[in-house]
């Protein structure tokens, strides 16, 4: 069984402040983080809801975590890279 993508409303809303080819290329490497989480984490950190993987992709760094109990991965932030949370 696939794992479901849960995006946290915080990226959604900053995924609608984008344009639309930045918007649709966050959306595909999600859907690729979704189907292989452990290929993407370049680095761990922690925040306030627990230890996240972070993936860089261009200007954007996505914070996931892998809930592979439930069989979710959920989308808790996406930012730009060059700045801090």
């Amino acid at each position: 069984m696939k794992r479901r993508l849960l995006l946290a409303i915080e990226v959604i809303e900053f995924l609608g402040r984008l344009k639309k080819k930045d918007r649709e290329m966050l959306l595909d490497r999600m859907e690729r983080i979704r189907d292989f989480p452990s290929h993407f984490a370049d680095f761990h950190e922690i925040d306030k809801t627990g230890d996240l993987d972070v993936h860089v992709t261009g200007r954007f760094a996505i914070s996931f975590w892998d809930d592979s109990v439930d069989r979710h991965v959920k989308i808790m932030a996406l930012r730009w890279a060059d700045r801090p949370n």
